[in-house]
């Protein structure tokens, strides 16, 4: 009995010196290295999905702020003049202007944002838009060329003549995969390229103020 129990001790410990076979190693590493594998694939996917929702909730930002500018224009559009002061063509809006003549339904074309003078070629700006008629104080502390990757449009139609206009803005930015280089200057041709470009649209009304006496 005990001559049988050393032969089996004996065995096994010759089979704990010998180590593992080549073949289990070899085992080991390839499970090791799928394992690696699975994580880093994971961990891109994490931040790839990061970086998606961090660009829409930026582009969300500043679709809201053309919005708000666009509103702020509305507070001095007082009467039905036009061009005069307190019409809704007077020179000194740079969105409500370009509705056009009142008419219910009539609208404009997708334009760009109106964030640059007229002489300076229309790019991407950042999340804050770039606007220094209204945004001196926020420009000072984030100047409007640091992560520039949004086009912003907009489009402005009457509801009701004289009254109530209905304002689209459209953001757009390349998806990460995209050919960014093929759209800094934001080419009209963005939207019909949903494979580079990611886009979303927001509409709003503004109304004449009637709290204002003529």
């Amino acid at each position: 009995m005990n001559c049988g129990l050393s032969a089996s001790a004996s065995k096994d410990s010759r089979r704990f010196t010998q180590g593992f076979t080549l073949v289990e190693v070899m085992i080991v590493i390839a499970v090791t290295m799928i394992g690696f594998l699975a994580m880093s694939h994971l961990q891109a996917a994490v931040l790839r999905a990061t970086e998606n929702s961090w660009n829409a909730a930026g582009a969300v930002e500043l679709a809201h702020h053309v919005q708000q500018t666009i509103r702020m224009e509305a507070l001095a559009w007082t009467n039905d003049s036009l061009e005069s002061d307190g019409g809704v063509l007077q020179t000194r809006f740079k969105y409500l202007k370009n509705v056009g003549a009142p008419g219910a339904g009539m609208d404009m074309e997708w334009t760009d944002a109106l964030f640059y003078p007229s002489s300076a070629e229309f790019a991407m700006v950042n999340q804050l838009g770039y606007q220094p008629d209204y945004d001196a104080g926020v420009l000072a502390v984030i100047p409007g060329d640091r992560n520039q990757r949004y086009c912003v449009r907009y489009r402005l139609t009457w509801l009701v003549p004289n009254f109530l206009i209905r304002a689209d803005v459209r953001v757009l930015w390349v998806r990460e995969q995209g050919k960014a280089a093929d759209y800094d200057a934001c080419p009209a041709i963005m939207e019909a390229h949903p494979e580079d470009v990611f886009s979303i649209a927001f509409p709003t009304t503004v109304m004449r103020n009637v709290f204002v006496a003529q």
